[in-house]
C-alpha cells in the first residue's frame, strides 16, 4: 500500500467513525432524518473524493462537519425550491378556484337580478311598460315619447320616474335576503 492510500484508508475509516455525530449534526440543522441522512451520505461522496486535501494534524471532525454544512445548505435550497414551486402551483390553484367561485356566483347574482327586474317590469301598468320601453330600449326622448303616446311631456317624466321607482323598489325587495 502507497502513502497515498494509507492516507485515503485512514481519513475514510475516520470519517465513518464520525457518521453518527455528523448525522446529528446534521439532523439538528434539517429537523428531518431522511433528508440529513441524504446530506451526510453527500458529504461522505465528497470526502472519499477530496480525501487528499485533509490534512492531517486538523480536525477531521472539524473537515467533515463543514463537507456536511455545505450538503445541507444544498438541501435547504432544494426543499425551498421544490417548496416554493409547489407553493406557487398551489397558490395559482386557490386562485383559480376562488376565481370561478366569484365568476360563477357573479353569474348567478347577475341573473337573479335579470329576472327580477324582467318581472318587476312585467308588474307595471301597461302605459308605464310602453313609457319605460320607450326611454330605456328605444333611446327616444321625452318629446317623441310624449308623440308616440299622446302624453305631454311633464306627464312623460312624471310617468318615466315613478315606472323606475317602482321597479328599483320592486327589484331590491326580490333580491333582498329573507
Amino acid at each position: 500500500m502507497t502513502g497515498s492510500d494509507e492516507h485515503r484508508e485512514h481519513v475514510l475509516r475516520a470519517a465513518f467513525e464520525l457518521r453518527e455525530e455528523l448525522l446529528a449534526y446534521a439532523r439538528s440543522l434539517l429537523g428531518n432524518y431522511s433528508a440529513a441522512e441524504d446530506a451526510v451520505q453527500e458529504a461522505f461522496l465528497i470526502v472519499v473524493k477530496k480525501h487528499e486535501s485533509f490534512q492531517d494534524g486538523t480536525s477531521l471532525l472539524a473537515w467533515c462537519r463543514a463537507i456536511v454544512r455545505i450538503e445541507v445548505l444544498k438541501a435547504k435550497d432544494r426543499y425551498h425550491r421544490d417548496r416554493s414551486l409547489i407553493e406557487r402551483v398551489l397558490d395559482d390553484s386557490v386562485d383559480a378556484a376562488f376565481e370561478e367561485f366569484q365568476q360563477s356566483r357573479s353569474q348567478a347574482e347577475s341573473d337573479q337580478r335579470r329576472d327580477a327586474l324582467v318581472n318587476c317590469v312585467e308588474m307595471l301598468p301597461e302605459r308605464a311598460q310602453k313609457v319605460l320601453k320607450s326611454r330605456m330600449a328605444d333611446e327616444l326622448g321625452y318629446p317623441q315619447i310624449g308623440e308616440r303616446l299622446s302624453m305631454s311631456i311633464e306627464a312623460v317624466r312624471k310617468s318615466l320616474f315613478r315606472a323606475k321607482k317602482q321597479v328599483r323598489e320592486c327589484v331590491e325587495s326580490k333580491l333582498r335576503p329573507a
